[in-house]
């Protein structure tokens, strides 16, 4: 029997691998607590604190929100999203603030 011709071997393009990022442990304890306390969230952004509610106590507007950006407004409130405002941020650091809240936050 004649031996069987196969095609070339296609190039593999290089295939960009997501990290997963595994959750903060102690983060979500703190976020437990601030929860079932009430107690405000401190979370450290850029050599400032920022201090947001627990969760159960978000103002209720943060439901209806319609991007982030709306979102983190309404839990810092506006002299907290002022005071950040104020620093000039990017798309970057705001990405970075706002995974810091959700973290901080338990989300």
């Amino acid at each position: 029997m004649p031996a069987k011709k196969t095609a070339a071997a296609k190039p593999v393009e290089p295939v960009e691998v997501v990290e997963d990022l595994a959750p903060d442990a102690d983060a979500e304890l703190e976020a437990g607590q601030a929860e079932a306390t009430g107690e405000a969230i401190e979370v450290e952004h850029n050599g400032r604190t920022y201090y947001v509610p627990s969760p159960m106590d978000f103002p209720v507007d943060v439901v209806f929100a319609e991007n982030d950006f709306e979102a983190i407004r309404i839990v810092l409130g506006e002299e907290q999203w002022q005071e950040y405002r104020r620093t000039k941020p990017t798309i970057r650091d705001f990405r970075a603030l706002n995974d810091k809240i959700n973290a901080a936050s338990g989300n």
